[in-house]
């Protein structure tokens, strides 16, 4: 199943690329020169590996989403549960504000401003505002007694006053008033105050606001948007994880303020309003060109769970002529979504499922979902640990007839194993590989759908993914589809699960996966030529070591110190070499192409990925850790110098 050509060898190269960085090397403990040999026979059959290996995982967790993604800059906007008191501070001068307990759309409590000659008020802070910036927001109000002025004020974080606009709710009913406003300065700490000032009492409810240009399209903050974007994902998992077990999909589609209030009980019980629901999730996906994979909890066979299951299904992608379909177009999305991958829960050993009684799940999920989308892909759930086989052959063998990918999960969980790791996954995923060849399912395509060096996002997180997608490369095309976890999360939540982008309510940094995944997405090619590990002692005539490759004896194997691999476009006119040094000692890698379609003159480019095991970016220095980029001379036979803890990727194009 693994195609490495372990060759472990030396070449004297017509072309060198130095990479050294002379203060890096010099805190470097001195160590024998090491080299890793990549021979490239482009005349050697070659295997098509899948772009789904760059798929991404869209979690509800740690504000990923909710005060994060999604571009709603009000916390707390319903008061419903403790949000009152964990987001908005009261305001009062001859007045009263309470929390009432009282029924709107799908919530149970208002805020209840009560002016007897002065104000009442509610103020939050906290909110970002962009110099020259339009925004538009909304608050739901009843006038219960009299007709108390009812004002919007923004402020900024000194004090000045930014915009003061008036609202004019009429009647006794419940009504949204709409706002917008431009800023002209930029501020991070600005606050929104509500003030009902003279005498009478209103109701409050919902309060909303975003930048304009989000609101009106999509409601995705823009710079957090560009940088999944900068990822290009061929596909996103959706919406959990744990999360997506219990997810009410019903819950979070339709207007906005009446999804009501669905605290995160899983990833911190903070507020969420469901504003990122089935229909945004699909909006983003369509921005990125990728496929959705939706995961649908399936927490029993009881028919009511799986009507509820296929019921979501059916909104995604029947005709507006059908019930749900309907339901669909009345949300301002006529035509169906054409969804073809579902995964049927996540994790159910989590949930005390055997597997057994988790293929039980699956034959009928898998059944009711060919039923109704017969092109569907239907993932279900493999092992999360490498040394549970037994969970993911008995799926297979039970349950094999009614799925088509088996999503299995991989975490490192102890950072100093970031290289060392990546051997015990491969070996997992190998034998995985083979059984399910071996199975009465040949056809079954493997899937890693969580993976990750957790508990950092330093380097070692860097030098973690480079190893992991080389190897998923390699895989192909047995192994057909991953995505890393997390995507996105908040600095100010529980650090232990690390990810790949971090945000603030202001702007973000990449974690040391993120510049890596971007970097190696970038340079995909879909061809597989040849893959190489581990690094030997070098030798003086390097050439031997090519000219001489069945007989020669290398001698000082390092483990655990180079990866690499060579892919190729389908007319074998561009070449991508990636390659990743986890050692703190400079390597070489070892470059000979042969064969007729090995370029005769081509330009090439390298990109380097360089830093210390700890180092790793923040809000003050986003590009803390970043590629640089040189032009490069191409040979036949070629040497990328490794500095310590490298990533580079060379790319070929023939003239």
């Amino acid at each position: 199943m693994n195609r490495r050509n372990f060759l472990i060898h030396s070449t004297a190269a017509a072309a060198t690329a130095s990479l050294s960085s002379a203060s890096f090397i010099a805190s470097v403990a001195a160590e024998e020169p090491h080299v890793a040999v990549l021979l490239v026979d482009t005349d050697r059959a070659s295997v098509p590996i899948d772009k789904r290996i760059y798929g991404q995982f869209l979690e509800h967790i740690y504000h990923s989403v909710e005060d994060g993604l999604f571009a709603e800059q009000i916390r707390g906007a319903g008061f419903e549960g403790p949000d009152f008191q964990t987001y908005w501070e009261p305001l009062s001068k001859r007045g009263d504000v309470e929390v009432a307990e009282l029924e709107f759309q799908n919530g149970k409590k208002s805020v209840r401003l009560r002016a007897t000659g002065g104000d009442a008020g509610i103020r939050q802070g906290r909110i970002f505002l962009e110099a020259d910036t339009e925004y538009a927001g909304s608050l739901w109000v009843k006038r219960e007694k009299a007709a108390p002025k009812l004002t919007l004020r923004i402020l900024s974080s000194t004090g000045n006053v930014i915009a003061f606009i008036p609202l004019a709710p009429t009647g006794t009913e419940w009504q949204e008033l709409a706002f917008s406003f431009t800023s002209q300065v930029r501020d991070t700490l600005a606050s929104i105050e509500i003030i009902a000032s003279g005498h009478g009492t209103l109701l409050i409810d919902f309060v909303s606001l975003m930048r304009s240009d989000a609101r009106y399209d999509g409601m995705l903050r823009p710079d957090l948007l560009d940088a999944i974007r900068g990822l290009e994902p061929s596909f996103i998992r959706w919406p959990g994880g744990s999360f997506a077990s219990t997810y009410k999909w019903k819950e979070a589609i339709g207007p906005y303020a009446a999804r009501g209030y669905h605290p995160n009980v899983y990833w911190g019980n903070y507020s969420d309003y469901a504003g990122f629901g089935t229909d945004e999730f699909l909006g983003l996906c369509k921005r990125l060109n990728c496929e959705p994979l939706i995961v649908l909890a399936a927490p029993t066979t009881e028919p009511e769970d799986l009507d509820y299951a296929m019921s979501w299904v059916h909104y995604l992608n029947d005709s507006a002529s059908t019930e749900w379909g309907r339901l669909r177009a009345q949300n301002g999305h006529p035509e169906p979504y054409n969804v073809r991958y579902f995964q049927i829960d996540n994790e159910p050993m989590n949930n005390g499922f055997t597997p057994e009684s988790y293929a039980g799940i699956v034959n009928l999920y898998g059944s009711r979902l060919r039923a109704i989308v017969p092109n569907a892909r239907i993932v279900a759930c493999g092992q999360k640990r490498s040394s549970d086989m037994d969970w993911s052959e008995k799926v297979i063998d039970i349950a094999g007839d009614n799925f088509d990918i088996l999503g299995c999960h991989n975490y490192e969980y102890e950072p100093d194993n970031f290289a060392s790791g990546i051997d015990r996954i491969r070996g997992y995923l190998s034998k995985l590989c083979d059984y399910i060849r071996a199975s009465e399912h040949p056809k079954i395509e493997v899937a890693v759908l969580e993976w990750s060096l957790q508990h950092t996002y330093d380097w070692r997180a860097g030098l973690h993914a480079a190893g992991s997608l080389i190897m998923y490369e390699e895989l192909s095309p047995g192994l057909t589809m991953t995505c890393p976890a997390l995507l996105l999360r908040n600095t100010t939540d529980d650090p232990k699960w690390t990810s790949a982008i971090y945000h603030d309510h202001v702007s973000w940094f990449p974690g040391g996966s993120y510049v890596v995944e971007k970097l190696f997405r970038q340079y995909f090619a879909p061809r597989y030529l040849a893959s190489a590990t581990g690094a030997v002692q070098d030798v003086p005539d390097r050439k031997l070591l090519f000219d001489k490759i069945s007989t020669q004896i290398p001698t000082g194997w390092l483990s655990d110190s180079v990866d690499a691999i060579a892919t190729a476009s389908d007319d074998n006119r561009h070449i991508v070499i990636k390659a990743v040094n986890y050692r703190g000692n400079r390597s070489a890698l070892l470059v000979r192409f042969l064969g007729k379609a090995a370029p005769e003159r081509a330009t090439a480019t390298l990109h380097t990925i360089t830093a210390r095991l700890n180092d790793q970016a923040s809000l003050k220095n986003p590009e803390a850790i970043s590629p640089l980029s040189r032009s490069f001379t191409y040979a036949k036979d070629l040497t990328i110098d490794l500095d310590p803890y490298t990533v580079a990727v060379l790319e070929i194009r023939t003239i």
